[in-house]
């Protein structure tokens, strides 16, 4: 009996010692927030977008050090894209009665019109370099989400951030690509500037009339957005990726794996008095399969992402499909219950990118949809393979 007690006692201890790993582990990898709501990165393909955002093993214009450092390592040759401005709004076309005989010196009119509104306005440019096995972009991004709730007391859920910097990155390869199998690691470090507001601002309660009133008689835009917790900060980032690719003449298959924003990226304040949001940490899965059929090409993507963070599994679900004929790619994808679609046109020395998308900014599935339109348009891009 004595010995029976003792190897129970045993297999306890080493079941319990089991079980404190796998909470470290998930501790680690669960994101601390508990609620799902809109994932927000830095930097997104516009591409990517249109087909569900499953790019992590896709990844190949010039967001690829936004999406997966180890994807430079299928680089052979050159890339170049030095200007590509990138534009997104709310796309109003299925609520276009709600702006009709729109009323103008009202404040509650209009804060009807607009209530359960999602407003988004977003425009950046993502010069980058892809050179071998290594990459570079400068970015420049400015992004406001805004989300006027509940009639009977007004507030408004506010996200404006103004993201500036750089990220480099390298893969390093092992395999030979000409046997048809690679693996490549990829590591990235980027720098960024960040300056917003973020909050929930009552809009007829006294707080906000009092900020507003604290910061004087002499009142400019920078006062009024100080008061309203306007900050701006600096941090490093550490991105890291994996990808493993099976080709054959006409085919390839892809599947990665990234962790963008290693340990989540703070922002140390260097002006303001509020805390600057962080970027969160994101892990993220992803396949690709793609056959080139001479003038006929697809390819089909699907992401798991992110797997940190806390939310419906079929949130984390997103699937692509692009079908390329010369000069036109038709896009078409599924992300956190939503349909994309849209088009890319290829006549150098000019490339557009347009179409439609949806984000989810509540924390179930298809709880809160936030309708958008986005267009890219990209000059003097320049591909050499080596």
């Amino acid at each position: 009996m004595k010995i029976l007690c003792i190897s129970m006692l045993e297999f306890l201890r080493h079941y319990i010692g089991k079980l404190l790993k796998i909470k470290l582990l998930l501790t680690f990898l669960i994101s601390t927030s508990i609620f799902g709501q809109e994932i927000i990165h830095i930097g997104r393909s516009t591409k990517g977008l249109l087909l569900g955002d499953a790019y992590t093993a896709r990844a190949d214009d010039e967001f690829t050090l936004f999406y997966n450092p180890a994807a430079l390592g299928r680089n052979t040759g050159i890339q170049i894209s030095p200007l590509n401005p990138q534009l997104g709004v709310t796309n109003a076309l299925d609520e276009i009665d709600r702006f009709e005989d729109f009323p103008s010196d009202d404040p509650v009119a209009i804060s009807d019109r607009l209530l359960g509104f999602p407003v988004f306005a977003q425009a950046g440019i993502f010069p980058g370099l892809k050179m071998a096995t290594f990459g570079f972009n400068l970015f420049a991004q400015t992004r406001t989400s805004a989300l006027l709730q509940n009639a009977t007391h007004p507030t408004l859920d506010l996200d404006y951030r103004l993201d500036r910097g750089f990220v480099a990155g390298f893969a390093f390869n092992f395999g030979s690509k000409s046997t048809g199998r690679r693996t490549s690691f990829g590591i990235s470090l980027k720098h960024s500037q960040r300056e917003g507001v973020t909050g929930m601002f009552d809009l007829f309660g006294t707080d906000l009339l009092s900020k507003i009133s604290d910061s004087g008689s002499d009142l400019g835009i920078d006062e009024i957005r100080d008061s309203v917790g306007w900050s701006k900060g600096k941090a490093w980032g550490v991105d890291l990726g994996f990808e493993q690719a099976f080709k054959t003449q006409y085919s390839e298959f892809t599947w990665a794996a990234s962790i963008l924003d290693v340990g989540g990226t703070n922002y140390r304040r260097v002006s303001g008095d509020t805390d600057i949001p962080e970027q969160e940490m994101y892990i993220n899965l992803g396949t690709n399969w793609k056959q080139n059929l001479g003038p006929f090409a697809y390819s089909f993507s699907v992401d798991l992402a992110p797997l940190n963070v806390y939310m419906p599994f079929m949130r984390r679900l997103h699937a692509g499909l692009e079908v390329e004929v010369p000069f036109v790619s038709f896009l078409a994808g599924y992300s956190e219950g939503f349909i994309s679609y849209g088009a890319e046109v290829r006549l150098w020395p000019v490339k557009i990118i347009a179409g439609f998308y949806s984000s989810e900014m509540g924390v179930e599935l298809k709880e809160f949809e936030s309708k958008r339109a986005v267009f890219q348009l990209n000059l003097l891009d320049v591909d050499i393979d080596l």
